[in-house]
Order: structure tokens, then C-alpha cells, then sequence
């Protein structure tokens, strides 16, 4: 999986594990700066801007900002070190929703690139909206895809996040 875990892939799944965490809570000022942390990992915002909050909330946005640690620290709930079941399942269930299946790599047909399936899945990243993944897999089979792990994966339990292997590929993201 190392070879699959670029820094923004581990930093979305630390922002979406703190999403998952926060879940139910009123706490907007947590969810400003995943927000900036999720922009930072596509490029849509700065050191600085991350700087401008460091001392406001050091811990956290260290937490979010340096991958390694963040992604050591998040795979060791996946294993029995953390002892809340739930807390474990949804844990591997956002690896799983991010990495794929480390040892079943899915080669992605550009032509499934359509207008269609491009258009559902940057609105749905957009606007962190996974609904509608599973219309992304009748699009994508629309467009010729019969892939079972890239329509299963859509039309699946989920959870869906920023950082979806099937949407990242779809969006040509790493």
C-alpha cells in the first residue's frame, strides 16, 4: 500500500478519519480547517494559509499536514491497537474507500472518461455529496466499463469521501 499512499491520498484519509470522528458534532471551526486541509491536498491551498491556523490549532493541523505520521497513527487503528470496534471498522472502511485494493491495482479506461461520468464525479467531489455514486457506475457502464471491482466499489455500502479511488480516477487525480 506504501506505493499507493501519496501525501495527498494520506492526508485526505486523515481528514476524512477526523470528519468520521466529528461526526454529529457542531464544530465549525474543526470543520474550517479539514476543509483547508482537504484544499491543501488537491493544491487549492497554501503553506501559508495552513501557517495562518498552526498556532490556533497546532496539534491538530500538524496532525493533518505531515502524512506519514498522520497515516501511521490512522492504519494503527485498522489493527487490534485501538481498542473501539467501531472506531476500527470505520477506520478500514476509509482506507478501503481511498486505497482500493492494494493487491488488485484497476487499470482505468480513459474512455470511460465521458462527459457524464466526469460531470457526477467532480460534483460529487465538489461538494463531498457521495450519494450519487451509484448513478457513477450506470454511467460508467454506460460508457463501457464492466470492471466488478469499479461497479461494485460504487454501488457498495460505502462510506465515500474525498479521495475515492474510483472518483480519483475518474478525475485523473493520484
Amino acid at each position: 500500500m506504501q506505493d499507493r499512499a501519496s501525501e495527498r491520498k494520506a492526508r485526505l484519509l486523515g481528514a476524512a478519519r477526523v470528519r468520521w470522528a466529528l461526526r454529529g458534532v457542531s464544530a465549525p471551526g474543526r470543520y474550517a480547517i479539514i476543509d483547508l486541509v482537504e484544499r491543501f491536498a488537491d493544491g487549492g491551498a497554501t503553506a501559508e494559509e495552513l501557517e495562518a491556523v498552526w498556532s490556533v490549532r497546532e496539534d491538530y493541523v500538524r496532525f493533518l499536514t505531515y502524512p506519514a505520521p498522520a497515516a501511521r497513527y490512522i492504519l494503527g487503528f485498522v489493527g487490534n491497537a485501538y481498542p473501539l470496534r467501531e472506531e476500527r471498522e470505520a477506520t478500514r472502511d476509509l482506507v478501503r474507500d481511498i486505497f482500493g485494493n492494494p493487491f488488485r491495482p484497476v487499470p482505468f479506461d480513459p474512455s470511460w472518461r465521458t462527459e457524464a461520468v466526469v460531470g457526477l464525479a467532480r460534483g460529487m467531489y465538489e461538494s463531498r455529496d457521495f450519494g450519487p455514486i451509484p448513478v457513477l457506475a450506470d454511467a460508467l457502464e454506460d460508457a463501457g466499463c464492466a470492471d466488478a471491482d469499479v461497479l461494485g466499489h460504487c454501488r457498495g455500502p460505502g462510506p465515500h469521501v474525498r479521495g475515492c479511488w474510483v472518483v480519483d480516477l475518474v478525475l485523473g487525480k493520484e
